[in-house]
């Protein structure tokens, strides 16, 4: 299974934010980003491990500012690394955005935005 790097997540950090990755790594806490690229690294289903992605880099905010966004296009880009697809909620994005400010505010557990993981991907 193919994995993010740091560098993954800082060159996507730099597509949203228009910043430098260089100028972002000396302001990110790379530990915190570091751990939730661990902890999604840990053996288990694809779905679980993008949605440990996000949910990590979601709650705990290792970016200076944009953590949702980037954390979203993370578990996407892991997603289609490994050769799955990532299936449109019903909702658009109007349901993906409120679905990461729940999971952001506590309001929606790790394992319940794993499960609106699993329920919007597909494998080849």
């Amino acid at each position: 299974m193919e994995r993010l790097t740091i560098e993954d997540v800082l060159l996507i950090a730099e597509a949203v934010l228009e910043i430098p990755g260089e100028q972002l790594a000396r302001t990110t806490r790379l530990d915190v980003a570091e751990a939730a690229l661990a902890a999604a690294a840990k053996p288990g289903a694809l779905a679980d491990q993008a949605a440990t992605l996000c949910a990590r880099l979601v709650r705990d905010r290792p970016l200076p500012c944009a953590n949702k966004p980037v954390a979203l296009l993370a578990m996407l880009e892991l997603i289609s690394r490994n050769q799955a697809t990532w299936i449109a909620p019903s909702g658009g994005a109007k349901e993906i955005a409120t679905t990461i400010e729940r999971l952001a505010s506590g309001a929606l557990a790790p394992e319940a935005f794993a499960d609106w993981v699993r329920r919007h991907l597909a494998q080849s």
